[in-house]
């Protein structure tokens, strides 16, 4: 073996000692863990979701478990200020929201007016971990192009009304309301320039029985203009033109009974408006004046002169003044009873209480009495009718001997062989002989009110009492189909008819008798021209540019558009991987089996429903797994 040279001996003897000497007589040295935690991060101003202007100062907290070196500030994904500088952990930056720049020789605004536009931070601490926030959006609003929001409390659609109307418009706006001015079938009819926006409509200048179209105009103080979408009311002033009297009955006691003690007399009455008063005379003297149903009275006919007839007359007075006296019945106060004192008992078994009736009905009746029964005396609407002496006690009515579709009164008083009498339970059936209940009706679809466009489905539901025949339907008063079989729809092309005015949709239901119903009309605006030129705006709200990702990662798009967002493509390194057109527009992004450290490109195009197409500005990330 040849020998090693001595000098090489020797440095292996010292680099020896040296290690030996150094760990015989010095402490170990602790070599620190790298900093591997990274800071958090959190926009505490502007508030997401809220419009800015102007200059604003946007604030940031930032911490970390050894202190935040510095904070980048991003709008719309473009750096625009990195502050190094803090004062209890608060980051800032000033925001010009109005800035302008010069592009050939033309001021162009940097952020779009009336869009939003998304800020973010991006956090770092000295071992140079960082952080991004989530982005929140902020809408620039330099100058107020936002209309006010408005809607009629009172009335409501269809609502019959009369005399004064207090008209009631809730109005709200991003800065303040400047007027509300008030249409009656587009004829200006006023202002109101102060909460609470009513105007009182004297109903009683316009002609009753017909359909008036009500809308309003509101107007900012930057003369933005909202318009309410009309309404349909009705208006019937007509009580003072009533010149039918009311009708009625004296319902008990019938006429010729024998009566003692307390007896009450009850009086239906009914008006083709609305009743007003049932003025009540005994014997040709005035007793009471009756102002709410039930219509009655208790008499004491101990008070009366005994064994004698006593005359009971009504007069029934609506709410025009109409007067209509009711035929007067005459009975027998009888308060000195005879040996035989007990009342017979008696009962209507048919028909029943409430009982809608028509042809022949059979009145059956049920009465007994110790002593027997001498007779049973029918009275309709208080006037006798017949009489039965023989038992089982019915009597064949002929429905069509009275009124058609009112109510009518049946009472039965029963006699024993001693003179004493009970007056039955009245009850009140309803007589309809012939069908002339007109149908009714309501347009379900479209709203009034509404704004539509494109075809609409007219939806519309009818009853009658018999049987539904036809719909007559007419828009702007010209027919355009008859519908014979439910469900009632028709598909109403609005691109046929003008554009931005009002339209009416009026309805005829028609019955198997004949009868018609009027349904209240709906009117509606047609909104058909959509001009829209603004192509949609969207941001990839994650990740964000130069963030370092790895795993899974939701690749997030942000978009928006004022008449609606159609579908959003979202690439990777220009490889379509997603095509998205609900809300949110996400796509999962597994990124375990790409190359570590390696650049990718995230990119998204978005299209609106007028098919304008915004390509969104990419963002560079890094996979480290």
């Amino acid at each position: 073996m040849a020998r090693q040279p001595k000098y090489f001996l020797l440095s292996i003897t010292l680099v020896m000692i040296t290690i030996t000497s150094f760990s015989c007589t010095d402490d170990p040295i602790e070599i620190p863990e790298p900093d591997t935690s990274p800071p958090q991060a959190l926009v505490l101003f502007p508030i997401d979701g809220d419009p800015v202007q102007g200059e604003i100062i946007i604030q940031v907290r930032a911490v970390d478990n050894d202190k935040v070196d510095s904070v980048q500030f991003l709008i719309d994904q473009t750096r625009v200020f990195t502050d190094s500088s803090h004062s209890d952990n608060i980051f800032k930056y000033t925001w010009n929201t109005g800035e302008s720049v010069m592009i050939d020789g033309e001021l162009v605004k940097v952020f779009t007016e009336d869009e939003f536009h998304y800020i973010s931070v991006i956090a770092f601490d000295p071992a140079g971990n960082s952080y991004a926030s989530v982005p929140i959006r902020s809408k620039v609003d330099n100058i107020d192009s936002e209309p006010p929001e408005a809607f009629f409390l009172s009335p409501f659609a269809g609502q019959y009304i009369s005399n004064v109307v207090n008209i009631e418009v809730i109005a709200t706006d991003n800065d303040s309301i400047q007027y509300v001015s008030y249409f009656i079938n587009n004829v200006l009819q006023g202002y109101v320039q102060e909460s609470p926006y009513i105007f009182p409509w004297n109903t009683n200048l316009v002609e009753s029985g017909n359909y008036y179209s009500l809308h309003a105009n509101v107007r900012d103080i930057n003369n933005n203009t909202t318009t309410i979408a009309p309404i349909s009311v009705f208006v019937d002033n007509g009580i003072e033109n009533d010149i039918s009297p009311p009708t009625g009955s004296i319902v008990s006691p019938p006429a010729g009974l024998s009566v003692s003690g307390d007896v009450q007399i009850i009086v239906s009455a009914n008006d083709n408006r609305a009743m007003g008063e049932v003025a009540l005379s005994i014997n040709g003297v005035y007793i009471t004046t009756m102002e709410q149903e039930p219509y009655y009275y208790i008499w004491d006919t101990t008070l009366e002169q005994e064994d004698t007839e006593h005359t009971i007359s009504v007069i029934l007075i609506d709410l025009a003044g109409n007067e209509a006296p009711l035929n007067p019945i005459s009975v027998l106060v009888d308060n000195q009873p005879s040996a035989d004192s007990q009342p017979p008992n008696v009962i209507i078994m048919e028909p029943a209480a409430g009982q809608e009736v028509s042809g022949m009905v059979d009145i059956e009746v049920i009465a007994t009495d110790e002593s027997g029964i001498s007779h049973i005396e029918y009275f309709i609407d208080g006037q006798a009718d017949t009489a039965d002496s023989i038992a089982p006690y019915n009597y064949n009515w002929d429905t069509e001997s009275v009124a058609d579709d009112m109510e009518h009164i049946i009472a039965v008083v029963a006699y024993d062989s001693s003179g004493n009498s009970t007056l039955a339970t009245p009850i009140a059936v309803y007589v309809d002989n012939f069908d002339n209940v007109p149908p009714s009706g309501q347009i379900q679809n479209p709203v009034p009110g509404q704004t539509v466009n494109g075809t609409v489905s007219i939806e519309i539901t009818a009853s009658d009492n018999e049987y539904v025949s036809h719909i007559e339907l007419s828009i702007d008063g010209l027919a355009r189909d008859t519908l014979v079989n439910p469900p009632y729809t028709y598909n109403w092309d609005t691109t046929q008819e003008t554009d931005d005015e009002d339209h009416v949709i009026s309805v005829i239901v028609s019955d198997s008798s004949g009868n018609i119903g009027f349904v209240p009309p709906v009117s509606v605006y047609i909104d058909n021209e959509v001009n829209d030129i603004s192509p949609p705006t969207g941001i990839i709200s994650n990740p964000l540019s130069g963030q370092t990702v790895s795993g899974t990662v939701n690749f997030t798009v942000v978009a928006q558009d004022d008449q609606g967002i159609a579908e959003v493509e979202l690439s990777i390194d220009g490889s379509v991987v997603s095509l998205d057109t609900e809300d949110p527009y996400q796509y999962s992004w597994d990124t375990t089996g790409l190359t570590n450290n390696s650049e990718h490109t995230l990119s998204a195009t978005v299209t609106d429903n007028a098919g304008h197409t915004t390509l969104l500005q990419p963002v560079l990330v890094t996979v480290v797994n």
